[in-house]
């Protein structure tokens, strides 16, 4: 068994590789040029609008606004206002999506767009971002095909990398590096966020949105199982997992898959989300009892949709203060056709000095690394593009490898005995 741990590369290593699209020295070269006359007031800075500052986009406003000029755009003020404390520098301004004039203003002076917005805001937000020609990474998760903004792209000159976040995104990325070397025969991802201190009944804390969480416990699952598309419920084939370092989890299927089932063709894809063991059978409880049911009841007179009155009441039993400390677990297993069998391990935890959730590290990070990359020399057409397609430039995984390093976020890359 052998183990590589992914540290930062040297300057000259940043952007290697027979795939990249500029040669080393060209792209260096660029960015250095770029650097001095910036320092010479020549050119002025790239301008980034975050369109969400939650917990993840909070941590990607802080991390892109030590380079580059930010806006943020949030309709809740508080979140603006702890911003600001943090981080003078960055430009905030209350507003709505649904304010097409403020929207517009804002899209008018940016180079590049973050959208990190609830997944039910995702797809809409994503579509006006785009119709403004603009570079974006979106870290929405929305439920709909991205796919069916292509061809708008295209027609606008917008460069789109979508499910830039932890997964999907760097276990599309993981994938996709290793599709570059030699064919794949199934790729498998455990992956999910934890609390540290364990509290009955959940045993759990949402580092993101509440809402989507319950989205992802509710939608369908889709895998390919020996190149069959298969359909399964949500928190099924449960299995335990021993993580060393951590303990026991319980994994479940969910719906995470994505762009994979569309962009590659590795006859076996499934992931599954991972939580403390009981965990599961809660859900399910919830689940087959009606409390995700959308269909509305009638209670004293009143019309109650319960997939609504559930998530009110588990935004908090769920919600995550300031103090309280996450960690994320992701292992994925790679197999190629030839019999090779790589796992790769990331275990992260909060960043409690600047009170960053693991899963905003994790999740804005990635997001962060992709954005830079875009805009310190990459060359992509316009158009849909996910992080499975990035990875098999060298340059692209080593850029972002080196990114998450420079974080503190390790991931370890081993060779296992095969699978009989």
């Amino acid at each position: 068994m052998s183990l590589k741990l992914f540290a930062p590369p040297k300057k000259d290593a940043l952007h290697t590789g027979g795939k990249s699209t500029q040669s080393q020295g060209a792209l260096l070269n660029t960015v250095e040029q770029i650097k001095v006359l910036l320092c010479k007031g020549k050119m002025t800075q790239p301008h980034i609008l975050i369109l969400g500052v939650g917990r993840v986009g909070r941590a990607i406003a802080l991390d892109l606004a030590s380079t580059y000029d930010v806006t943020a755009l949030d309709r809740s003020a508080e979140a603006l206002e702890s911003l600001t404390r943090e981080a003078p520098h960055i430009r905030t301004v209350q507003g709505h999506l649904n304010d097409s004039a403020l929207l517009n203003k804002l899209l008018s002076e940016a180079d590049l767009v973050i959208t990190a917005v609830p997944g039910n805001m995702g797809y809409r937000a994503l579509e006006r971002v785009i119709q403004a020609g603009k570079k974006v990474v979106d870290i929405s998760f929305f439920p709909e095909d991205p796919y069916t903004l292509e061809e708008l792209a295209r027609e606008k000159g917008a460069t789109v990398i979508v499910d830039a976040g932890v997964a999907p995104g760097l276990s599309n990325f993981l994938l996709g590096y290793e599709l570059a070397q030699k064919p794949v025969e199934s790729f498998v991802c455990y992956v999910g966020g934890l609390p540290v201190e364990r509290s009955w009944p959940f045993q759990y804390k949402a580092p993101f949105s509440p809402a989507d969480v319950m989205e992802e416990y509710t939608r369908p699952v889709r895998q390919r199982i020996g190149g069959v598309l298969l359909t399964k419920a949500p928190l099924s084939d449960l299995e335990l997992i021993n993580i060393p370092g951590i303990g026991v989890l319980e994994g479940f299927n969910t719906d995470g898959l994505r762009t994979l089932l569309r962009n590659t063709t590795v006859p076996t894809l499934i992931e599954k989300t991972l939580r403390y063991p009981g965990h599961a059978e809660y859900i399910q409880v919830l689940a087959h009892t009606g409390f995700f049911s959308t269909a509305p009841i009638t209670i004293s007179g009143q019309a109650v949709v319960p997939r609504e009155m559930t998530a009110a009441l588990l935004s908090k039993a769920w919600e995550m203060s300031p103090e309280d400390e996450d960690l994320t677990v992701m292992v994925v297993r790679i197999q190629h056709v030839s019999g090779d069998l790589v796992q790769y391990t990331l275990i992260d935890r909060a960043d409690t000095t600047r009170r960053i959730s693991s899963m905003a590290r994790t999740t804005g990070y990635t997001c962060t690394a992709l954005a830079k990359w875009l805009l310190e020399g990459a060359t992509l057409q316009p158009g849909i593009h996910a992080p499975e397609e990035l990875a098999g430039d060298e340059a692209c995984f080593a850029y972002v490898m080196h990114h998450l390093a420079t974080h503190g976020i390790q991931i370890t890359r081993q060779t296992l005995q095969p699978l009989p």
